[in-house]
């Protein structure tokens, strides 16, 4: 059964509920059916990364709640990734039709300003303050900062991915903590053949080949107290008063490829392949970079040891003031959804500790080798239950509670925008004024 087939059941559905209400003389207005009636409720779920049989078991315990609730779950993005599935979802969201639109989607964190037109908002009866009041802080900025726009299953930041054996080989034990002896590590890691080529990176940085570059140029402009963006959203990392800083944090970072810490080079194969190759050192990347790395290691028996690091922090910075870059998803409803409020009702549910728990045991048992990191501040003690979790996870869970992103209208454009700058075929200034024509 397609998805127009089954939205225009649930349509008709509907209208024979409305026209009941209207000719029954007991009736006042009509209101929204609630999940507790027996009237049947069609949602359409489009999600990213998780097969079915991970979520099924939520689905599961939410529609013996609710019999009558079925939700129709649709991975999106295996063959054609994000970007295949941001291209669908925008064109769902402006073909004007709501029943090519699904009644749950997910977006990227950095994204919610890019889509609160087309998204219905989480009502205050349904996610409740227990709800938001547990989550961590930038969760509240980057979805709740006027209303819910969305609620996350797992979230995620930037830490360092090092290889203990390349460390070793360098005298050293553990990553630094503080940029500038950071950088003379990887400096000191960084090896060459005798035509000067660069044969192993000490650490992956600021090039094409770097897949979280953009990402790391923010943290280096905040952690330097750049300011980048106003209260009403305004980028502004390139007005007078910031601009200094951003290009003191643009150089900064532009050392692992240039002058006397060079530690990287464009002639690099991508960092997680030249990881995977034993060909760099450290590189910064989200917790779920990790699941490659384990799987590829076990099935082709590379010998990789590694281990993972918190971000390192300018020396100026007080433990108080440490940043790190949050990256992750949440689900959210669409304003074209009959279904709003049951829509709604979903997500709160699958969102509460119980359900969490269900879902971390369940993509564990079905193979992934690491669990989830909750949205859950007070859940964080969970997430390290054993020590290769607290080894592995430790530093996503630490990095949350001062993880931070900006109001950004489109992280995507953000992306791209300080891709350039990073090669040089841009300015911040540029940079600024393509990101405020989206505002």
């Amino acid at each position: 059964m397609n998805m127009i087939r089954v939205k225009t059941i649930a349509l008709s559905l509907l209208a024979l509920i409305f026209l009941s209400a209207c000719t029954s003389p007991d009736t006042g207005s009509v209101t929204p059916v609630p999940t507790s009636q027996p009237e049947n409720t069609i949602l359409i779920w489009w999600n990213l990364f998780e097969p079915y049989e991970n979520v099924k078991p939520l689905i599961d315990a939410y529609t013996a709640r609710n019999p009558n609730v079925t939700i129709q779950y649709d991975q999106r993005g295996v063959r054609n990734g994000v970007s295949g599935y941001r291209s669908e979802l925008d064109t769902v969201l402006n073909d004007g039709n709501p029943l090519t639109t699904p009644d749950i989607f997910t977006i990227h964190n950095t994204w919610g300003r890019a889509y609160e037109d087309k998204i219905s908002k989480a009502p205050t009866t349904i996610v409740s303050a227990d709800t938001t009041g547990a989550l961590y802080p930038v969760v509240l900025s980057d979805f709740a900062y006027d209303g819910v726009l969305a609620l996350p299953l797992y979230v995620d930041a930037l830490a360092i991915i090092y290889n203990k054996d390349k460390l070793l080989e360098g005298a050293y034990t553990f990553p630094s903590d503080d940029w500038l002896e950071f950088s003379r590590m990887a400096t000191n890691l960084t090896k060459y053949d005798n035509s000067n080529r660069m044969i192993s990176g000490g650490f992956a940085a600021a090039e094409g080949n770097t897949q979280f570059a953009a990402e790391m140029l923010n943290v280096f402009m905040i952690q330097n107290g750049v300011t980048m963006s106003d209260q009403n959203g305004v980028a502004v990392f390139a007005d007078p008063a910031n601009k200094a800083k951003s290009e003191e944090a643009l150089s900064t970072y532009k050392r692992f490829v240039s002058g006397s810490t060079v530690s990287w080079s464009a002639s690099m194969k991508l960092d997680i392949a030249s990881f995977l190759e034993k060909k760099l050192a450290m590189f910064a990347a989200p917790s779920w970079r990790l699941i490659d790395i384990i799987n590829y290691n076990q099935e082709y028996n590379l010998g990789l040891n590694f281990g993972v690091a918190p971000l390192p922090q300018l020396g100026s910075l007080s433990d108080t003031e440490t940043k790190y870059w949050a990256s992750y998803w949440g689900q959210t409803v669409s304003s074209d959804s009959r279904n709003s409020q049951i829509a709604w009702d979903f997500i709160n549910f699958i969102s509460q500790p119980e359900q969490l728990r269900l879902l971390d045991q369940t993509i564990k048992e079905n193979g992934r080798p690491i669990g989830i990191i909750y949205p859950r501040q007070n859940m964080s003690g969970e997430v390290l239950s054993d020590q290769r979790s607290t080894e592995l996870l430790g530093p996503y869970v630490q990095a949350m509670s001062r993880a931070v992103t900006w109001s950004m209208k489109d992280g995507d454009i953000m992306k791209e925008e300080f891709r350039k700058v990073l090669s040089g075929q841009a300015t911040f200034e540029a940079a600024q004024q393509i990101l405020n024509q989206n505002e």
